[in-house]
């Protein structure tokens, strides 16, 4: 039984895997063909320019049909809650609700701090960078399955090291993508300051949720793999972690919360200030 329920989670991730490599390749060639006219083809165009040209994702999403715009909003989100899912072989929908808010909170204040421009630049571009995230994890997946994820890629220094470094990367480039893709719009400051408070007021959400109820009960029930893996490399479940350490994670991101929105607020020279 653990073993087919272990084969269906390989096979899910290897076809998760499958659609998320379809989905950029149908945006690499609608940005240079014709293929764009297809239905959802220019949601994935604009995802691949976003992702990889946030400098043109302004562009990228003109003319795009209520399917394509859906279709930005859904691909990337579907595709993050169920890659965490069978990441955690769901046991842990802790650990995707919260990652999922997390990103919801991102979101929102980035759409608060566009305005009344279009919000559509920086979800092509953010949404972007999350399917090709997704696509690491996946790869990682298909190959070992939610089980060799801990025990065989965080056992091997290399290839955690790789896998680490590669997952790094994208996570600062899609808060550097979206920065450069909100600077066509709002400038560079504004920019700044709307990254920095989406940043941390998406760290405060599990940060506050992990002091509320408790870093040592927290984390294995965030990740049931948690477990496994400490066994696995020889650690002890017992985490000499201050208990107040959670609240010093929410309050600093509070903090780094209010000093990108004093960045991203419009400022208006005064009429005397003009004159001069």
């Amino acid at each position: 039984m653990a073993t087919a329920e272990l084969d269906g989670e390989v096979w899910i991730a290897r076809s998760l895997l499958v659609f998320s490599l379809v989905w950029v390749g149908v945006g690499m060639l609608a940005a240079r063909t014709r293929f764009v006219r297809r239905p959802g083809a220019a949601a994935a165009r604009a995802a691949w320019l976003g992702s990889t040209r946030p400098w043109r994702a302004r562009e990228s999403v003109l003319g795009l049909l209520p399917l394509d715009r859906w279709l930005l909003l859904v691909v990337p989100a579907a595709l993050l809650v169920v890659t965490r899912a069978v990441q955690t072989s769901f046991l842990s929908w802790a650990h995707v609700a919260t990652v999922f808010c997390a990103w919801a909170v991102f979101a929102l204040v980035i759409r608060a701090v566009v305005g009344h421009r279009s919000p559509w630049p920086v979800i092509a571009t953010v949404g972007g960078v999350m399917v090709l995230r997704c696509i690491v994890t996946l790869l990682a997946l298909s190959f070992a399955g939610p089980a060799g994820y801990w025990t065989v890629l965080w056992a091997d220094p290399v290839r955690s090291a790789v896998y680490i470094a590669v997952a790094s990367v994208l996570l600062l480039w899609v808060f550097v993508a979206a920065g450069w893709t909100l600077a066509t719009q709002l400038g560079a400051r504004r920019a700044v300051g709307g990254v920095l408070a989406a940043v941390g007021a998406g760290l405060a959400v599990p940060a506050a949720a992990i002091a509320i109820t408790g870093i040592e009960p927290a984390l294995p029930a965030w990740n049931a793999e948690v477990d496994l893996l400490a066994r696995v490399l020889g650690l002890t479940v017992t985490l000499d972690i201050a208990p107040d350490a959670a609240w010093l994670v929410a309050g600093l991101a509070a903090i780094l919360a209010l000093v990108g929105l004093a960045l991203a607020l419009p400022y208006r020279r005064s009429a005397a200030s003009a004159r001069s």
